[in-house]
């Protein structure tokens, strides 16, 4: 009877354990994206991870935010959260962005699948100089790696 009970409890165990293990794992974690556009961002590709408030400040010195945006930044609890600021660099045409398109936890590691666009042969595109970027907001993790 001894050993029915310890095998029973150590089937519970292990089962409590690939529990949290799913916690840990989200495919699909949870982003928001602040602000998107064609026009305003870095001149070089470039993708950045901020983690303080000053950082974002510097980030930001001279892209044009809404006021929407301007008040999502603000309420942003740094020790939880972390904003991503990712530039597609300078195009000579439009028809060009960047975006987040998917964010996956996975323990320490957060991968943050980043999508591009860009236009059609023969596709008729805006004639002037874009720079597209994306500001999103994620969670806070020990190492975060962009997926182009």
């Amino acid at each position: 009877m001894k050993y029915v009970t310890v095998l029973f409890l150590a089937l519970i165990f292990s089962n409590c354990e690939g529990t949290k293990q799913t916690q840990e794992n989200n495919p699909n974690a949870d982003f928001e994206i602040v602000m998107q556009s064609d026009y305003g961002g870095k001149e070089t590709k470039s993708y950045e991870v901020i983690t303080s408030q000053s950082e974002l400040n510097k980030a930001l010195e001279g892209i044009q935010l809404e006021e929407v945006a301007l008040n999502k930044m603000k309420a942003i609890d740094f020790s939880k959260q972390v904003v991503l600021a990712v530039h597609s660099g300078l195009h000579n045409t439009g028809g060009y962005s960047i975006g987040v398109e998917n964010v996956e936890v996975n323990g320490t590691t957060t991968y943050v699948t980043l999508k591009h666009s860009t236009p059609n042969p023969g596709e008729p595109v805006t004639m002037a100089l874009t720079n597209p970027f994306c500001i999103a907001v994620i969670d806070k993790n020990e190492t975060i790696v962009f997926n182009e």
